[in-house]
């Protein structure tokens, strides 16, 4: 658990070696893998009590989130709200959740992932790519979204490589999670890691996936999928540890000088 990012590293060095001069790239789902979904939950949820004069959620905080993604149904739930407060609630959510405005202003991502993704993006022929389950229509906001949580630590994210469902809220999406890595593949990328916080989706990649070449990372965050579908091979952590990734690309950069 504690060890993925140095896994990740020493994954990295192997495919650089491996596959000499060529463009490898590293690949990470958005929802509850970069950003944590919690934080946008919590916001529309306070955002319901704000608009109808309520307080059912004044003292709710993101732990009381649990390990199925966003549970706001869960929440209703536990609090005892009344069905049909319930039911406005759950309507309100679906409404708002993926408004402009929410992806803007409530999408935070987990500590220590856009120094990832930076460390990454900084090594020779490196790349990250997106692969998310969002369908097509909310490409700009997503773009504008990922670029905004990056900008204070120089990440870019760019149009080119991010792929996203082309269908609708919720279609296919184990499918084109599969999609999305032959799509990086077809435009000459090597994907060599691939990071997801479902477990369906690692399970069809690891399926697809006939070279070896893609580590697995389970984002042990929230996911609906079974724990049991993440691959014998995957490796599972919670924690983007910069500093265990640096360390290990500066001892490889010291050593390479040394040589």
């Amino acid at each position: 658990m504690r060890h993925w990012m140095r896994k990740l590293a020493e994954h990295h060095e192997r495919m650089q070696r491996h596959y000499e001069g060529e463009k490898l790239m590293v690949v990470f789902d958005i929802d509850d893998t970069i950003l944590d979904l919690r934080h946008m939950a919590l916001h529309v949820l306070r955002s319901f009590d704000l608009h109808h004069d309520t307080g059912f959620f004044v003292d709710v905080g993101l732990d009381d989130f649990g390990t199925r993604e966003t549970e706001v149904r869960g929440i209703i739930r536990q609090l005892s709200i009344p069905a049909r407060d319930g039911r406005r609630i759950v309507s309100w959510f679906e409404e708002q959740a993926w408004s402009s405005k929410v992806i803007g202003e409530a999408h935070r991502p987990f500590p220590g992932v856009i120094e990832v993704i930076r460390c990454l993006q900084r090594q020779p022929k490196t790349f990250v790519g997106i692969n998310t389950g969002r369908p097509e229509s909310i490409r700009d906001d997503t773009l504008r979204s990922l670029n905004s949580v990056g900008k204070s630590h120089d990440v870019d994210f760019t149009n080119d490589l991010l792929f996203m469902n082309p269908r609708g809220w919720n279609e296919n999406i184990v499918a084109f999670k599969v999609a999305g890595i032959d799509y990086f593949r077809k435009k000459d990328f090597r994907v060599i890691a691939f990071i997801d916080n479902e477990p369906e989706n690692l399970e069809a990649v690891s399926m697809y996936d006939r070279t070896g070449d893609i580590l697995l990372l389970h984002a042990d965050t929230v996911y609906r999928s079974g724990r049991e579908r993440v691959p014998t091979n995957a490796v599972s952590g919670k924690l983007y540890d910069i500093a265990e990734l640096r360390h290990h690309f500066r001892r490889r950069d010291e050593l390479g000088e040394a040589a």
